[in-house]
């Protein structure tokens, strides 16, 4: 699942627009989200939460994912939600910690 930046403000919180189906039926396609992009530096990524991350190999192309299990480490492992329609860890391997930009605030 790609995005379109919206805007950012003076939080460090950025709007995006979903672009895909992977996160489907809790994210649709066109969908505006919050992202706070400080959030992980005030706390440790876990299991369940939502982030944008880049995609491992396209620096250009960044990914909605959940986050499914973290490995000894330290490497993240991402699902779409709507799995028969995502690009994910599945097929190019757990992500670096590096790689995650924010984490999506949910209850937006």
């Amino acid at each position: 699942m790609g995005y379109r930046r919206v805007t950012m403000d003076e939080k460090n919180t950025i709007q995006i627009q979903v672009c895909g189906d992977s996160m489907s039926p809790l994210f649709c396609d066109g969908q505006l989200l919050q992202v706070d992009t400080q959030a992980y530096a005030r706390q440790t990524p876990e299991v369940s939460d939502i982030i944008l991350c880049e995609h491992p190999y396209r620096k250009d192309f960044l990914l909605i994912k959940k986050i499914e299990k973290i490995d000894e480490h330290g490497k993240f492992f991402v699902v779409g939600v709507n799995t028969s329609s995502s690009t994910d860890s599945r097929s190019f391997g757990s992500i670096h910690r590096d790689a995650i930009l924010g984490k999506v605030n949910t209850n937006a």
